[in-house]
C-alpha cells in the first residue's frame, strides 16, 4: 500500500470490500465510503450520498514522435468505468487533521463490484 495514504481508523460498519491501486483506495463498509488518494481520505457517509451518475472523462490525444512521420493516439485507461458522486456532507483527513466540508463532487473510478455494495447498502435508487 502507498505510504502516503492516511488511513482512516474510525470505520463505521462491516467492512465489505477494499480496492486499492498504486494512487487511488476506495473501501466500502455497510455505512460509508472511503477514498484514499495520496495525503488525503475522504470518508463519506452512505446515507450522505446525493446522487451518483456515470461519469465520462475528457481524454486527449498524445503524440509520440518516432521515425515514421505519423501520430500514434494513447488513451489511458483505468479498468474501471468512472462515476461523479455528489455528497452532502464529508470528512476530509489529511496531514493537518480531520476536517468537516458540506456539499462536495467526487469523479472516481469504481469496479462493478464496488458499485454492486453501494447499491445494496445505501438508500440510492437505479434511474434507467
Amino acid at each position: 500500500m502507498n505510504n502516503d495514504f492516511i488511513r482512516v481508523k474510525s470505520l463505521e460498519g462491516e467492512l465489505k470490500l477494499s480496492q486499492i491501486k498504486s494512487q487511488f483506495g476506495c473501501s466500502i463498509t455497510t455505512k460509508e465510503l472511503v477514498f484514499l488518494k495520496p495525503h488525503h481520505s475522504y470518508q463519506i457517509q452512505l446515507q450522505d450520498i446525493i446522487s451518483m451518475i456515470p461519469h465520462q472523462l475528457d481524454t486527449r490525444p498524445v503524440a509520440f514522435s518516432t521515425h515514421a512521420p505519423k501520430e500514434e493516439q494513447v488513451v489511458a485507461s483505468f479498468g474501471s468505468n468512472y462515476y461523479k458522486i455528489s455528497v452532502d456532507k464529508v470528512k476530509i483527513y489529511n496531514r493537518s487533521g480531520i476536517h468537516e466540508r458540506g456539499k462536495m463532487d467526487f469523479i472516481v473510478p469504481l469496479s462493478k463490484k464496488m458499485l454492486e455494495h453501494v447499491a445494496q447498502y445505501s438508500n440510492l435508487v437505479m434511474v434507467i
